[in-house]
């Protein structure tokens, strides 16, 4: 069928679908059809059709799920040559013609998604011609997972279907059995899920699995290839799997159809097996990228970089961002050294990970197991970060200090280990070895795309020959096309990492579909974006993870050209954590981070830095982090240590993972915009309210914030909680051990998330490391377990004309609920705590748990003692009206109670990275008759308050 008969087709059905949503199409319509389909889209299918003779269509048609979310559907075909012959993209409220058409690629106009869709509607027909003889591909991605696809061809046409790493689920009319091909070079075969019987190419059944479980691991040890096994399902109608761990596992309709696609497979020359021909044209560019007058010999290559030192210390403080182990310079020399650069290798091109293998026994001293191997991660080598981008990156840095400027030889070795990387991308389009194989998750591939892989093609292709920028080029664009439709996940530091390797590859391609693909994945994760402000960690904010999303998108903002909205994203978010914050009197900053819903620090320890030295003339809210103590102190440390450095045999550090510091070199301004002051030192006072979650407050003589949200929706994001149920091993909760920063939970209710002042700094800062590490209520049952407030039973009423902020909730698994009612006055924090039981109650203890920041953070040092206590009793308590935090200035802060009560005072409490959360514990009653209340009252103030 001429291609625009295509056209008239799918404009008609604009029209016709425009007014009416048409029914699933049947198995087969009246002329006769072979219908593969529906097919859901969990999130992909590929299907393989078998064409000889006579040129055919194959019709696609895809309907919206049940879900009355939208679907961001794609649907590619490929030719027997496995060139894209067609692509077309379809999402809600957005024009399908605006991410194409491409040269030869799409013919005619989609329909269009309406911006408000409805379950069942058509969203995708289309008649896609197959000409040439050969086996032709057509792929679909339904990112939300909200479709279904049908795909129509004439009766007997040979065929197969690979859900990828997706879900595979039951289709209309499938066949009782179904065929695979084990391709060489296949070890074994992993499925999850079922039920099904596999059956050997004698008929002998070789495995079985009984139950759907996605959990249910079945492991099918390959004994002989180029052979066909069958497949069986019992239960036709009920029975769902992932298989795409061991090799290609394409269900075919014949033992024939299974030969003839031959699980879509290239065996090269040498006997190397990959997935597909782009593969194959790698191998052949390989021997010529890697010729001894393109790389040259590691030894002439190796400058030591001292031989440079007069030029590294004309401007210290920059230069030195290229020699931590997380810049450049940290990994060039040794990849000179160690990258295999003879092209007869089977590892040719690799620079880590071939030296351990190579000489070991077959088939373990080869690569092309096609299943995941053991540390190789993305490619053919190492979780190695960015080592070939540090070698573009020499080639390309124009410093009088960088030996490695302009040398070729550079660009041609971190190309031929990216390539050799891209001979191991699987037939499902994504890496093996980074946990997708039989998972669909997004994040497990988002880490190496903007770590890894895209990096360095964004620096090197545009240099290279046509012929390997564009296999370069078409082996990446297999992995934006799988990828660009998902959805975000809610630990979104790993969606962070995709607007910013579309956007490389849009820069490497030149492609301008690319880089609007990059654009709207950019807008959808800005829209994605918390009220507050925050980007999300499990649902909730993060003040540590939060650092990485602010570099992915740092980074976007600079690869993009300035991309304005996202820069509004980075400041909504930045100025939102920069209110958890407050410096101590030397200039260090504190904050609580009782609300971080994934790890254990503070956004003072803003993991990878964040935004800062990148974006310092752009972004205030950022750059100023850049004139911290702490910021000032490791600058000053890493110029004052560079000479030696510079002396060093520099090595590549596992935790290398990326070019983090490369950027705040490159991005260098010696005149920052620190046009904004950090919320607790603002001049005025003021209380904000970030959408409902957090509640700042400056006023004269402190700075207060308390954290009201529960922004997770489900309790699997705060599971967590049920570790701390009991007292952590060793008593470490009372002997200063160490929490497990990944190992917490969020501890809300409403409590103080932090209390500073300006002389004296934080008094109280909450964590999320234990119960006993927020400010809070800490009841203990008589079996031992621990509770606190109910995570989601927290409302709150916020009246900023009287300065009044109440909070209430429930105490979790107990029948006792709370109101705290802060009063917020100049110069003191009034609190008063109300409890009231709703059943009889009886209780081991119950405490006000107050958290107060010790160790070294404090830089004036923090002791904490009791107001005119009586001696205390054989449990550590005494009777006491409240307590003090002072340092060795002779300032503090004080606790006033509103009598006379049992405290205890617990210094020793869990530490980590110099700061340690001691705490005081407020008795209260333990023992309740329904419907009785008791309250608790305590002022905070400063003790030069309390002495006037």
């Amino acid at each position: 069928m001429h291609p625009s008969f295509s056209i008239l087709k799918i404009v008609t059905l604009c029209l016709v679908c425009a007014a009416s949503s048409p029914a699933a199409l049947p198995a087969g319509d009246a002329a006769g059809t072979l219908d593969i389909g529906p097919l859901a889209l969990q999130p992909a299918a590929a299907v393989y059709i078998v064409k000889q003779g006579a040129a055919i269509n194959a019709r696609v048609t895809a309907h919206r799920g049940s879900r009355a979310e939208g679907e961001r559907l794609l649907v590619r075909a490929f030719g027997p040559d496995e060139r894209i012959s067609f692509w077309q993209y379809c999402e809600p409220g957005r024009k399908p013609v605006s991410f194409g058409p491409g040269d030869g690629e799409v013919w005619g106009i989609p329909l269009p998604q309406p911006a408000k869709p409805r379950p069942g509607e058509m969203i995708f027909d289309a008649d896609i011609p197959l000409v040439a003889d050969g086996v032709h591909q057509i792929r679909l991605v339904g990112g939300a997972r909200n479709s279904t696809a049908r795909v129509s061809l004439p009766p007997g046409t040979a065929w197969g279907i690979s859900c990828q790493n997706g879900t595979w689920s039951p289709w209309e009319g499938q066949p009782e059995k179904m065929f695979v091909y084990i391709p060489p070079r296949a070890e074994e075969l992993q499925i999850v899920g079922g039920p099904l019987r596999i059956l050997d190419e004698t008929g002998k059944q070789i495995a079985e699995s009984t139950t759907d479980n996605l959990r249910t691991l079945t492991t099918i040890p390959v004994t002989r290839t180029d052979v066909v096994w069958q497949v069986e399902f019992p239960s036709p109608d009920n029975w769902r799997i992932r298989a795409s761990a061991g090799f290609p596992f394409i269900l075919c309709s014949s033992p024939d159809a299974a030969r003839a696609i031959k699980a879509s497979v290239e065996i090269l020359p040498d006997g190397t097996v990959v997935a597909w021909k782009f593969q194959r044209r790698i191998a052949e560019l390989l021997p010529a990228l890697l010729s001894p007058e393109n790389v040259g010999k590691a030894d002439d290559l190796i400058v030591p970089l001292a031989s440079r030192e007069a030029e590294w210390l004309k401007n210290p403080e920059r230069n030195v961002h290229l020699l931590d182990n997380y810049g450049l310079f940290s990994t060039v020399a040794w990849s000179l050294r160690h990258q295999n650069v003879d092209p007869a290798s089977h590892w040719a091109g690799a620079i880590n990970g071939w030296q351990e293998r190579i000489g070991r026994p077959a088939p373990e001293n080869r690569w092309d197991r096609l299943r995941s191997l053991p540390d190789l991660w993305a490619g053919i080598t190492p979780r190695n970060g960015s080592m070939a981008e540090n070698l573009a990156e020499a080639a390309l840095l124009d410093a009088p200090f960088n030996p490695w400027s302009g040398r070729k030889e550079l660009l041609y070795r971190a190309t031929a280990a990216a390539l050799s990387d891209l001979l191991a991308l699987t037939e499902s389009e994504v890496w093996p070895g980074v946990e997708a194989d039989l998972d669909p998750y997004p994040g497990f591939m988002a880490f190496p795309v903007a770590q890894k892989t895209f990096p360095v093609y964004g620096l090197a292709a545009p240099r290279m020959p046509p012929e390997v920028r564009d296999v370069w080029t078409e082996g990446l664009r297999h992995i934006v096309d799988r990828m660009f439709t998902e959805q975000l996940v809610t630990t979104r530091n790993q969606s962070s990492h995709f607007p910013l390797a579309w956007q490389i590859f849009a820069n490497g391609s030149g492609d301008p579909r690319y880089a609007e693909i990059a654009r709207a994945e950019a807008r959808r994760f800005i829209e994605g974006q918390s009220p507050a402000g925050y980007h999300m960690e499990a649902t909730g904010p993060d003040g540590s993870y939060i650092g990485m999303t602010h570099w992915h998108l740092a980074m976007y903002y600079r690869q993009s050209g300035g991309d304005p909205a996202m820069l509004e994203s980075l400041r909504r978010s930045y100025r939102f954590f920069n209110h958890t914050v407050a410096p101590e009197p030397d200039g260090t900053m504190l904050g609580g981070f009782n609300f971080n819903h994934r790890v254990g620090d503070g956004f003072f320890n803003e993991q990878w830095g964040g935004a800062r030295g990148i974006l310092d003339d752009v972004l205030p809210e950022s750059a100023i982090w850049t004139t911290t103590a702490a910021w000032k102190r490791r600058a000053a440390s890493r110029v004052e240590a560079l000479p030696r450095t510079l002396q060093r045999d520099l090595e590549p550090n596992y935790l290398a993972l990326g070019n983090l510091e490369t950027p705040r070199y490159l991005y260098w301004t010696d005149k920052p915009d620190l046009g904004v002051t950090w919320p607790a030192c603002e001049s005025r006072s003021f209380i904000r309210n970030f959408a409902d979650e957090l509640i700042a407050v400056k006023r004269p003589g402190y700075y207060a914030t308390v954290y009201v949200g529960r922004p997770a929706t489900d309790k699997h994001y705060i599971r967590n909680r049920e570790r701390f149920r009991r007292p952590l091993p060793d008593d470490a909760e009372n002997r200063g051990g160490e929490p497990q920063p990944r190992q917490i939970t969020p501890f809300l209710g409403g409590g103080l998330s932090s209390f500073s002042t300006p002389a004296y700094g934080h008094a109280v800062l909450a964590t999320n490391w234990t119960p006993l590490a927020h400010h809070g209520l800490v009841a203990t049952k008589a079996d031992g377990t621990r509770w606190w407030e109910d995570y989601f039973s927290t409302a709150f009423t916020l009246d900023e004309r009287a300065s009044s902020l109440s909070v209430t909730g429930k105490v979790e698994g107990l029948p006792l609920s709370y109101e705290r009612r802060y009063l917020f006055r100049d110069n003191q924090v009034e609190i008063m705590l109300t409890l009231k039981a709703g059943a009889d109650l009886s209780l081991e203890t119950l405490v006000e748990n107050i958290p107060v920041p010790l160790g070294a953070a404090k830089p004036n040092g923090a002791t904490l003692r009791l107001r005119s206590a009586a001696s205390a009793d054989a449990a550590g308590a005494s009777v006491a009206q409240g307590f003090v935090v002072t340092d060795n200035t002779g300032g503090g802060v004080e606790f006033v109670l509103d009598q006379s009560r049992r405290v205890v005072l617990r210094p020793d409490g869990l530490q980590r990275r110099g700061l340690q959360i001691g705490r005081a514990e407020i008795s209260l009653p333990v023992v309740f008759r329904k419907g009785e209340s008791v309250t608790l009252s305590c002022t905070i103030r400063s003790l030069r308050e309390s002495s006037r």
